[in-house]
């Protein structure tokens, strides 16, 4: 599998075989290392969408495993039982109230508005207190603390520290030959045309 670092480094070998070409002309060979800078950035953006899309696609998997319908019974009843709950927990107002009625739905059997109740607060899982409720519903339940441990795990996607340390892990600087220039003048030298460039 292809990394950013080998992508970087396949750009700087490329940019430094053709600076060594004597028989090129300098605007050649600007344009030779722009084409293959714009390639190179293109890849590191697609290798940052693959990873963001698995994050997201593997956070998702396990949300429908912690608060999804895995493992309950699919007749029509308790469908109608599963949307009541999530209704009900819809109309629930704060972390101190959801974390009430959902031990007394724990105590009274009520797994389903439980589960209804911790998915709600899941919503707002970014909140301490609200975090508390989810805690408090995986407490008694061994498999779905580990679930809920493997999305903790997960990075936040929307995070901005973590979009910037994504920026910087798949980010690349011009090489030597088209150092200084920005995205707009990197483009326009790549776009020059050069013999043996195939007409449109």
């Amino acid at each position: 599998m292809t990394t950013a670092e080998d992508v970087r480094a396949n750009l700087n070998a490329k940019a430094e075989r053709i600076n060594a070409q004597r028989n090129l002309a300098p605007h050649v060979k600007q344009t030779m290392i722009a084409r293959a800078y714009l390639e190179a950035h293109q890849q590191l953006a697609e290798l940052k969408d693959a990873e963001t899309r698995s994050v997201q696609r593997e956070r998702k998997q396990l949300e429908r495993k912690l608060f999804g319908n895995a493992g309950l019974t699919l007749d029509p009843q308790a469908a109608v039982s599963r949307r009541d709950a999530a209704d009900r927990a819809a109309r629930i107002d704060t972390a101190d109230e959801a974390l009430r009625v959902m031990q007394r739905a724990d105590r009274d059997g009520d797994t389903t508005l439980a589960k209804a109740i911790a998915s709600r607060a899941a919503d707002y899982s970014g909140d301490p207190v609200w975090a508390k409720v989810v805690h408090a519903y995986v407490a008694e339940r061994p498999s779905d603390a580990e679930t809920l441990d493997a999305m903790q795990q997960l990075p936040n996607t929307e995070d901005g520290v973590w979009k910037l340390q994504q920026a910087m892990r798949y980010g690349v600087l011009p090489p030597s030959g088209v150092e200084g220039m920005d995205h707009y003048q990197l483009q326009a030298a790549a776009s020059r045309p050069l013999d043996g460039d195939q007409a449109a």
